[in-house]
């Protein structure tokens, strides 16, 4: 049985009164690129704040590489890539990692190849200290903060649309680099809305209005729908999720509708 390095067992997330991830169930397989798929607001950037702690459950139980979120034990042995940058834009790339490198507890020893070799992987070797981050286009800031997530080598990498904005010789290279990591034994959970980088994955969980619709390999999930592709099989198990909410009472309307 494949090791499960997250584990998610009823987890509720509310703000205020509105409750936004309904009850979720979920694990994360060791060794596997595991993707969410869905579309922008229903739910995937909650779900992976809440397993790397920058959110707490309302209700649940969450445990990151057997420790219970938030998971303040286990965090150097994972790797997070937020959807926005979180770079210090008055210094170089090389600055950037350095201050990373340090807070992760790497030696000089240990940061200096690792610096390269990341900088390499999103090909901004060249601009390692030339300029300013805040000089960099969007796309080599996202480049950059992949790098500082994948700098100490984590056992979890938690990707929350890490290709976002990358031109298509970049998103080819990151994906490669993906698979390599998951074969040498790391752990990938990301979030997309690309339905070709999903069927990059080796497992993707549905999400739609926080809640999962579906789940499998991605062969899997179109067979399970009956239709041709990914696409075509999101939106026809999207639609029958839609169909098999309960109704919810519209104040404004004095009614009911879908939700």
């Amino acid at each position: 049985m494949v090791e499960s390095l997250v584990q998610l067992r009823d987890v509720r997330k509310s703000y205020g009164h509105t409750e936004v991830i309904h009850g979720i169930d979920l694990d994360v397989p060791a060794g596997q690129i595991t993707g969410l798929l869905g579309p922008s607001g229903h739910g995937k950037t909650t779900l992976v704040s809440l397993v790397v702690g920058a959110l707490r459950a309302t209700s649940g139980t969450i445990t990151v590489l057997g420790e219970e979120a938030p998971p303040r034990k286990v965090k150097p042995q994972i790797g997070y890539m937020p959807q926005a940058d979180a770079l210090y834009e008055d210094l170089t790339a090389l600055e950037n990692l350095r201050y990373f490198g340090s807070l992760y507890g790497m030696s000089s020893k240990d940061m200096d190849p690792a610096i390269d070799k990341v900088l390499d992987l999103v090909s901004l070797e060249k601009e390692r200290g030339r300029k300013t981050v805040q000089a960099f286009s969007g796309g080599m800031k996202r480049r950059l903060s992949l790098a500082i997530a994948l700098l100490h080598s984590p056992r979890l990498l938690v990707l929350d649309e890490p290709t976002v904005g990358l031109d298509p010789v970049h998103r080819v290279k990151l994906w490669t680099a993906f698979r390599d990591l998951a074969q040498s034994g790391s752990t990938l959970l990301l979030t997309t809305h690309v339905m070709d980088e999903a069927a990059n994955c080796d497992d993707i969980i549905l999400i739609h209005d926080g809640q999962v619709i579906a789940r499998g390999a991605p062969a899997d999930v179109i067979a399970q729908s009956g239709k041709t592709n990914l696409e075509e099989a999101f939106l026809d198990f999207e639609e029958k999720a839609v169909a098999d909410a309960p109704p919810v009472l519209d104040k404004k309307k004095r009614g009911f509708h879908r939700a």
